[in-house]
């Protein structure tokens, strides 16, 4: 009796020190959903000597971080951009590498809201591009929706906020 007593609160301990351990480790929403778009501006981002090969690898990549069904309504500078759909954005991505011949993105003062389903964001960030031998950065407000596809935090929308100047 005293030994299943035993193997019960060693059981008990070592379940307990697991959901803890896993709890730890496991990354919340909200820094995966950070870490996520980090990693899209990485991919966004690219140099002069990028290769024709390379282009299109970073290019399906960066398609990679949308949903099959996304909307993205930008209006950056005079441009204006309305795209649906996973391939017309890779589309998109590989005429501005063919047009720029490199841009670095960054992303800053994210404010994620997590859905109550645990399952659905919205990011509300300001994004900076620069394209290196130009004097002005280019600045916008995005907000993005985001969804938990397959394990992935996949993008269903972006669009430009406008502000007020």
């Amino acid at each position: 009796m005293r030994n299943l007593v035993l193997c019960v609160v060693v059981a008990g301990a070592l379940a307990g020190g697991g959901l803890w351990g896993w709890r730890a480790l496991s990354a919340s929403p909200e820094k995966a959903i950070r870490q996520r778009l980090g990693e899209l501006a990485r991919t966004a981002s690219y140099g002069p000597k990028e290769g024709g090969v390379a282009r299109m690898l970073d290019c399906d990549k960066l398609a990679g971080f949308f949903a099959e069904d996304v909307e993205v309504k930008l209006e950056v500078g005079n441009v204006f951009e309305n795209l649906s759909g996973r391939e017309n954005v890779r589309e998109a991505a590989m005429s501005a590498r063919m047009a720029v011949g490199s841009l670095k993105v960054e992303f800053h003062d994210m404010n994620i809201a997590v859905g109550a389903d645990r399952q659905s964001a919205e990011v509300d960030l300001t994004a900076t591009g620069k394209i290196p031998g130009e004097q002005d950065l280019e600045v916008c407000e995005l907000k993005f929706l985001l969804k938990q596809i397959g394990g992935q935090w996949m993008i269903r929308r972006v669009e430009t906020v406008r502000t007020l100047r």
